[in-house]
């Protein structure tokens, strides 16, 4: 098959666009899980907590996942790594329609759909972008991680819709197949880098290129003895679990108040759709002031408004707080990439850094995907998990403080 090429078009746009696509679709479960706890209860009489664990596991078998796919997309072809996950993710979706223990949801939903399936995804394709774009970084990233909040906003309504009006195996069964076709099409487009295909990344003029290729190359061992790395992490381990309990547990959190199922998804799908708004923008403000301010103002933003469910109990007051809510959440996540090339540069093996950063952020999720329902299950309402995922975010606050002041150019 030949690549794509489009007369006065830079591949890095196609790049880009192939990558959007693929985002979106390959966290569609992950992304709609929220709208499939309620279903659960229902069909089988499993309880909250143990449910929401299988939302944590798959973070949790994410992790040496990801490092697995971070080591080799360094290396090798992250075409060929993306095909055999999207086999996987559409394998998964098709067999979690078909499940009848809970165990079943653990293994299908923990191993194939999130850990094999979705971990090249989500480590390979930010990192990509990095290396197609020397100008306009911040605009390429802002595009993909908007893209992304349109998954949950299709999705979420999506998948509710399917499971109440054909039922939980014909849903799946569609879903899957779909899920496989588009996936495996549009891998077949993505490269690891422009040197795959003999071009530069996009604005690589030759004074630029000079100054991508200045400095010496920096090493895992060099990167893993300095302090931002970690504090990196502590910030996405904390972040992320005190908005997984939200993402994972916010629509039964509204239909514990009475709000009916699909409107209680729509909630969901507010907090995606404002995302996308904040994942473009604050993309573009990491590139432009670093990571130090932008992921203190939005984990703090996010931790705050996170005590508004405190008080919620009719649908425009949860509505109220997913605007809110999704405009600090969606800030939160997307700076890790750029971050790192502003840090470490562009021979630092940028996806073994993501992927080791990304380390934090899934065992946060795995803690808040489980953590909202134990909580629940124990007190028999999400009090004790709204305060819970809101003082965790609080404590991210001081070490994105400590982060160093950003520097304009420093990758340069």
């Amino acid at each position: 098959m030949k690549v794509l090429r489009i007369q006065g078009v830079h591949h890095a746009w196609i790049i880009l666009a192939a990558a959007c696509v693929l985002g979106v679709v390959s966290r569609a479960d992950s992304a709609s899980f929220a709208v499939l706890v309620d279903p659960l209860v229902e069909k089988f009489d499993w309880k909250r907590g143990d449910i929401g664990f299988a939302y944590s596991l798959a973070f949790l078998c994410s992790m040496p996942a990801m490092l697995v796919f971070g080591w080799l997309g360094d290396r090798y072809s992250a075409r060929t790594l993306m095909l055999g996950s999207s086999l996987m993710i559409s394998a998964g979706t098709v067999m979690l329609g078909m499940i009848q223990e809970l165990w079943h949801l653990h293994v299908i939903y923990g191993v194939f759909v999130g850990a094999l399936g979705n971990a090249a995804f989500v480590v390979l394709l930010p990192v990509i972008i990095t290396r197609w774009f020397n100008q306009k970084m911040g605009l390429a990233l802002g595009i993909y991680w908007a893209g992304l909040g349109m998954g949950p906003v299709v999705f979420a309504l999506l998948f509710r819709w399917m499971i109440e009006n054909r039922g939980w195996e014909p849903a799946f069964m569609v879903f899957g197949i779909a899920f496989g076709v588009v996936l495996l099409f549009f891998s077949w487009f993505i490269r690891s880098s422009p040197a795959e295909m003999g071009l530069k990344p996009y604005g690589a003029d030759e004074e630029g290129k000079g100054k991508q290729n200045s400095g010496p190359a920096v090493s895992m061992k060099s990167v893993l003895s300095s302090r931002p790395v970690w504090l990196l992490m502590g910030c996405h381990h904390l972040g992320c679990a005190g908005h997984a309990v939200i993402l994972a547990h916010g629509v039964s959190m509204a239909t514990h108040h009475g709000i009916p199922g699909l409107q209680a998804a729509g909630v969901l799908s507010t907090i995606a759709g404002v995302s996308i708004f904040s994942r473009f923008t604050f993309s573009l403000l990491t590139e432009r002031f670093g990571g130090r301010a932008v992921l203190s103002y939005a984990i703090f933003g996010q931790s705050l408004s996170i005590l508004m469910l405190l008080f919620a109990t009719e649908a425009w007051h949860f509505y109220v707080f997913a605007v809110i809510f999704g405009i600090c959440y969606g800030g939160e996540m997307v700076g890790f990439p750029i971050i790192n090339r502003q840090m470490f540069g562009p021979k630092a093996p940028l996806s073994s850094i993501f992927s080791f950063e990304m380390i934090g952020g899934t065992t946060g999720m795995a803690l808040g995907g489980w953590l909202g329902g134990a909580l629940f299950d124990h007190s028999g309402n999400y009090t004790a998990a709204i305060l819970v995922a809101s003082g965790i975010g609080f404590l991210a606050v001081p070490l994105a403080l400590w982060l160093p002041r950003h520097r304009h150019n420093a990758a340069a």
